[in-house]
């Protein structure tokens, strides 16, 4: 019952593309409602799951029956690294959006618009501040453009 949870997620992400997938988002999202109120889940999604999982695991038989006898611990261990690594990811977004970069007060970001650049947010120059990406603000170096800066009074 516990993958109903990020099958819910994954099939409503995919529903929206493919026809195919609306109906199991549906019978996930049944699972995950009954299973939040304490209620048996009709649905046997988990079950089906499972055995398609196992099936697919059937040529190393080991490694198969620890799967399927162990599903529900590793279910739950899946949601916990779905939703930790859901929030770091939104932790990460964050602090590019406001910061410039991925780790505030280190330099190691893929995203940040040039290796070397320290800030992507705002750059005091002499007189003026940018408040948009059209400006480098490259180890200590400051280029504003006039149509994207204000004068500071």
């Amino acid at each position: 019952m516990v993958i109903c949870i990020v099958a819910l997620v994954v099939f409503s992400i995919l529903g929206i593309f493919s026809v195919g997938y609306r109906k199991l988002a549906k019978e996930a999202f049944d699972c995950t409602f009954r299973m939040i109120t304490f209620r048996p889940c009709r649905s046997t999604l988990d079950e089906r799951i499972r055995a398609r999982l196992t099936s697919k695991l059937m040529k190393t038989p080991p490694l198969a029956k620890f799967i399927y006898k162990n599903f529900k611990t590793l279910s739950w261990i899946f949601v916990i690294v779905f939703f930790v690594s859901l929030g770091y990811s939104a932790y990460g977004i964050y602090n590019l959006i406001v910061h410039g970069t991925c780790t505030p007060g280190s330099d190691n970001c893929p995203f940040a618009a040039h290796p070397d650049c320290g800030c992507i947010g705002v750059c005091q120059c002499a007189n003026t501040t940018c408040e948009s990406s059209g400006y480098e603000a490259c180890k200590g170096n400051c280029t504003c453009q006039k149509e994207v800066c204000s004068i500071k009074e």
